[in-house]
């Protein structure tokens, strides 16, 4: 396999704002990169064909109605063309609890789909099995947040273990309203000057007219907590960040300069969470909202046009929000099972396959994770923005620890954004009280 610096390496060593220019050979941009991140000269892209035949094997998954069937889609083009049997089973209740049943008893599957951040766990208990020396199909035809994920490698590991491929993301990034836009005489903001300059000329909140819709929790604080190289939890390091002068600086962004255009009034219901920061940029009473692509579904109904793109930044900075990547795992059964080449190379063809690509991120919400993919085919506008913005994303950590995090963290950023106080005092108790937690003793 192509060896590459993993990207919290290259963040730290070089800062948020040169990660594009050291993977890309070119200058880094100070704000809003749209260049591809970490794309390699010569990697093969092209999907990586099944050469074994006649295997049989099984994959659960939790997916509902439009993903469901199309899964199933999946497994009949699959059996067709390559002449293996693919037991598709879904979970009947909890997809986690339910594998926690069934693999110890040996009953599992080969392949499973979730949600990235089960890694962690699943590792520690010996589920997943490790499949990199076996794989046909080199990291470079992913993008690095979605390649970290499944190159697992825990604070107590000495080296990484391959544990799955992925094959879809999402992450936040930037909802514009066109028509407000238009009204105003403006083009979406490249630039964080001219994202403030478009809020003030929008706001006014005595009108009902708010500059900037974004939800106050963890996981839409973390685009501007990352922004200058810091991490809020580094999980493979077992590093807590969020006392860092990175941290606090990229929190600054959202508590100093974006504070005044966040409506906190609008409701009589808790002001801040997502439904009511979404509705606020639903009823175009606000010309940006900071979301990710399940938010669509929301906006079906929206009698104006909508597009989206990576969020700006004030120059020497990022935004790289947290992002959840969906992985075909490959379970402990794939170590033992004589069927398990005929797993794998179904998972080599499902994440390098164009056309499963397409026919996944055209009927869902999330977006591609393979490299190229974005350039070559004809997405839709607001899918090639949030693919950008994913580029840049820090992808949710898997170490369990992360659980004790997201409740204090966000405590102190709440806290800090409803009555002015200093972050650093507050994310310093935050610390504190993550520490005294079970895991963290």
């Amino acid at each position: 396999m192509v060896e590459r610096p993993h990207r919290r390496q290259v963040l730290k060593a070089v800062g948020a704002a040169g990660i594009a220019g050291v993977f890309a050979g070119c200058e880094a941009p100070t704000s809003n990169p749209t260049t591809t991140v970490d794309r390699v000269p010569d990697c093969e892209t092209s999907v990586v064909e099944p050469t074994v035949s006649g295997g049989s094997f099984t994959l659960v998954h939790g997916r509902q109605q439009e993903g469901a069937h199309l899964l199933e889609e999946t497994k009949e083009v699959f059996q067709e063309r390559y002449e293996s049997t693919v037991r598709i089973e879904r979970s009947p209740y909890s997809p986690v609890e339910h594998l926690r049943t069934v693999i110890p008893e040996g009953d599992g599957p080969h392949l499973f789909t979730h949600r990235h951040t089960i890694a962690g766990r699943f590792v520690e208990d010996g589920f997943l099995s490790e499949q990199g020396e076996n794989l046909r199909v080199e990291e470079c035809v992913y993008s690095d947040p979605a390649w970290d994920v499944v190159d697992y490698q825990g604070p107590e590991m000495d080296d990484p273990v391959t544990v799955g491929l992925p094959f879809a993301g999402e992450c936040p990034a930037l909802l514009y309203n066109r028509d407000i836009l238009d009204e105003l005489g403006v083009e979406p903001p490249e630039t964080f000057a001219e994202w403030l300059s478009i809020m003030e000329e929008f706001h006014d909140p005595q009108q009902g007219q708010y500059g900037l819709a974004q939800p106050l929790n963890a996981y839409f604080a973390s685009w501007a907590a990352h922004a200058y190289g810091g991490e809020i939890y580094d999980g493979e390091a077992d590093e807590l960040g969020i006392t860092s002068d990175a941290v606090s600086r990229g929190l600054d962004i959202l508590l100093d300069d974006l504070r005044p255009y966040i409506p906190s009034t609008h409701t009589d219901a808790s002001p801040y969470t997502e439904e009511a920061q979404v509705a606020v940029f639903e009823n175009a009473t606000a010309p940006f909202l900071i979301n990710g692509p399940w938010v669509e579904a929301d906006l079906e109904a929206a009698e104006f046009e909508y597009g989206v793109q990576p969020i700006p930044t004030p120059p020497g900075a990022t935004a790289r929000p947290y992002s959840s990547v969906q992985v075909l795992f490959f379970a402990d059964r794939m170590t033992t099972d004589s069927t398990a080449a005929a797993a794998r190379q179904f998972a080599e063809w499902y994440t390098t396959s164009d056309d499963r690509i397409r026919e996944l991120v055209t009927t869902t919400s999330f977006v591609p994770v393979k490299n190229g993919f974005t350039e070559r085919d004809q997405l839709s506008t607001t899918a090639r923005g949030f693919a950008r913005q994913f580029e840049t994303s820090d992808p949710v950590p898997q170490n369990p620890k992360m659980n004790d995090v997201w409740a204090p963290f966000e405590t102190a950023v709440r806290e800090a954004f409803e009555t002015g106080a200093d972050v650093g005092p507050l994310l310093e108790a935050a610390a504190t009280e993550i520490r005294q937690t079970d895991r963290w003793q």
